[in-house]
């Protein structure tokens, strides 16, 4: 092993390289334990064999197919149980992606193998909380961690498989369709039925289904698969996998030079916001360069700096670079800094502009960070561990952080639940820091060694990654958390907290933007301005605009209820006059109605469709078109009792008339809506209309 990658895809020497042996604990445990391969030692086999009697089955007499699939279930359930306890939720997104996907495996593996129910006698339970339970007994020796969040898994593992259950379920719909489909278009050219390599991709891919048993399931109908064109989808698959992956950079040639030049930068923005400091180095889109003038974006390198570079979620600060003459004369330059970001170790890297003068690599500078913004950084960084201990309170211990920003104007916390938060639990929530905030706790800082912090309780974030020394922020009685961030000293100082939103980003993953300091204060005060508003024009006070908003609500449904039904009782009338237009079609002598009714509503077009093919003896065929405006198109197509016995389906029908206006719909036999939006086409998707359902119904053979 020779580099770090970093996000950005460049490669950073280690400082000390190595070799990975493979010499993992499961291949010491399996040479100790003499058995012949990692699964059999008992670091897993008890999930196996937990798995084996759940499916009937005995791993000593299975078969090596069936070993396979218990021997799949047993290692993956290990993984995904210690992710989940380490704060990986199930998502689409990121690890969140990994985890459902190895979930996903066990379920399909599980019911491929025969598992059903939760092994206590629901058949209809889920059968992940049961294997996971053997997995928390095995972990209780050598993380503890684990038992104390076996609710949280357990819950998570029902959840996600009950979820995925019903995407099967709907696979299993679409499969049934899909072998139906192949089957009538195999009876009609007289071939042998197959399901296409697309189709059987599309049940693995979107609906889990195994294509072992899409293969049985279809052997059982007589229908057989097409094994080669689902190798071409998975093939295409894998490519654009492939390709939407980071590439590695390669080229560490300036970077190590830069390493090798320039020491870490060392920060003193805990205790100051102004420092003097040397240009160690200047950077012109990522190139070194030894000095830059008036108008130019730059990237500036210092010894020592007070700015925070952007980690932990905090944004780096803003503020400028002073650079004076000799002995401190005349200012030459001016560089305004409006990012600090950590690069190629511990360096760090201050972005900006050449707002006056010239700077070069050696000259001395001040370094002067802007104290307001860095103060609403400082109050929603702390709000933020304020916020985490009271979702810990209200909702559980067992949520854990998922993410943050902490800006100068707002934060945003992302943890994981399973639920939307009630209006109370946000209540409370903002209750608790306020109250926090109130109480004028003082901060306490301490840098100790990462085993003695995690000790004395502290709370890491899963995936930082941090040193043998670590910074840990208490406010005690409240909070303590391993941060590097920038923190008030009181917690008066955040002023108010008030939580803007909250809502789900991923499935298991909520949401919180909140605003605290000066953005508090500011919150306010502009919605204190819009309710005062509200006041005047509603003429009534703020206790009141609730139940008055609720009675306008109220009137004005009222009145679009009373206005929908006029404009449907107009279109019925309207109807009544175009009965006379039907024509009769023979064989069958049905009457079919096709016409065009100007600007009517979606609504009224159905009213006079259902009058009309009640009015006309059956069978009969309406078919309706408007024209409502915004640039919209409805269409209504009702056929009577004789029409459907005849074969010919509204919902079918109507579909295909639609798209000729831009858009779709469908519904069912004998009555169907559609809609579109290029109402310029209207007049010819109706004529077209005429002719089809004309056509269909003249080929019916008496």
């Amino acid at each position: 092993m020779q580099y770090n990658k970093n996000d950005d895809g460049s490669l950073e020497p280690l400082k000390q390289k190595n070799i990975d042996t493979g010499m993992g604990l499961e291949r010491m445990a399996r040479i100790l334990q003499n058995v012949p391969n990692n699964y059999e030692t008992d670091l897993i086999f008890p999930i196996m064999e937990k798995a084996a009697s759940m499916a009937l089955v005995s791993y000593s007499k299975a078969d090596n197919a069936m070993r396979t699939n218990l021997k799949v279930i047993g290692d993956h359930m290990r993984a995904v149980v210690y992710l989940i306890s380490d704060g990986v939720i199930p998502s689409n997104i990121g690890r969140g992606y990994v985890v459902r996907r190895l979930i996903r495996r066990v379920v399909r593996t599980g019911r491929l193998i025969g598992m059903r129910g939760d092994g206590h006698e629901n058949s209809e339970g889920a059968f992940l909380p049961s294997l996971a339970e053997t997995v928390i007994s095995l972990s209780s020796e050598i993380d503890p961690d684990v038992e104390s969040r076996r609710k949280s898994i357990l819950g998570e593992l029902q959840r996600e498989e009950l979820r995925f259950v019903q995407t099967l379920g709907r696979g299993e719909k679409l499969l049934d369709e899909l072998l139906d489909e192949a089957l009538g278009s195999a009876g009609d050219i007289g071939d042998k039925p197959c399901l296409s390599g697309k189709d059987v991709f599309l049940l693995y891919d979107t609906y889990g289904f195994p294509i072992e048993i899409t293969a049985e399931i279809a052997s059982e109908r007589g229908v057989t698969i097409d094994m080669k064109g689902f190798d071409i989808e998975m093939e295409n698959q894998r490519k654009q996998s492939q390709a939407a992956h980071n590439v590695i950079k390669l080229s560490v040639g300036n970077e190590t030079e830069i390493i090798k030049s320039i020491p870490d930068t060392e920060f003193l923005g805990y205790e100051s916001l102004f420092a003097t400091a040397v240009v160690k180095g200047i950077l012109i889109n990522g190139n070194p360069v030894e000095n830059v003038s008036e108008g130019t974006d730059v990237e500036i390198l210092l010894d020592r700096t007070p700015f925070y570079a952007e980690s932990g979620g905090q944004v780096g600060d803003n503020g400028f670079l002073y650079v004076y003459g000799e002995e401190g004369g005349k200012q030459n330059a001016v560089i305004e800094i409006k990012d600090v970001q950590k690069s190629l170790g511990n360096i760090f890297v201050h972005k900006g502009t050449i707002k006056q003068g010239s700077v070069e690599v050696g000259k001395k500078i001040d370094a002067a960070v802007d104290g307001k913004l860095r103060q609403g950084a400082k109050a929603h960084h702390t709000a933020t561990h304020l916020l985490q201990s009271a979702l810990k309170s209200v909702i559980g211990s067992e949520t854990s952080q998922a993410g943050s920003l902490v800006a100068f104007d707002r934060l945003r916390f992302d943890f994981s639940f399973h639920r939307p938060l009630t209006e109370k639990e946000l209540l409370e929530i903002e209750s608790l820091v306020n109250q926090w905030i109130s109480d004028a706790t003082h901060l306490e800082t301490n840098v100790m060694a990462l085993q003695d912090a995690k000790n004395a309780g502290a709370t890491a974030m899963f995936g930082e990654k941090y040193g043998e020394q670590v910074r840990v922020v208490e406010v005690p009685g409240v909070s303590m958390e391993l941060c590097g961030g920038t923190h008030v000293s009181n917690t008066a100082e955040i002023r108010g907290f008030k939580i803007i939103s909250e809502q789900g980003i991923a499935s298991g993953v909520r949401r919180i933007e909140a605003v605290a300091g000066d953005a508090f204060v500011e919150y306010v005060c502009s919605r204190d301005n819009y309710m005062r508003h509200l006041c005047s024009s509603l003429k009534v006070k703020a206790e009141d605009v609730n139940s008055r908003v609720e009675t306008i609500v109220e009137e004005l449904r009222t009145a679009r209820n009373e206005a929908s039904s006029l404009r449907s009782k107009i279109a019925v009338l309207k109807a009544a006059s175009l009965a006379s237009k039907a024509v009769l079609v023979e064989p069958h002598n049905v009457r079919i109605l096709v016409e065009n009714m100007g600007d009517v509503d979606a609504d009224g077009l159905k009213s006079a469709a259902e009058h009309l093919v009640g009015t006309l003896q059956d069978p009969a065929a309406v078919i309706l078109g408007s024209s409502p405006g915004d640039g919209k198109v409805s269409l209504v197509a009702a056929f009577s009792p004789g029409v459907v016995k005849l074969g010919v389906q509204a919902g079918k029908f109507v579909g295909g008339i639609a798209k000729l206006c831009g858009g779709g719909g469908g519904g069912k036999p004998n009555f169907a809506q559609a809609g579109g939006r290029k109402p310029e086409n209207l007049p010819d998707a109706l004529e077209k209309a005429r002719a089809e359902i004309v056509a269909a119904l003249s080929s019916k053979a008496s």
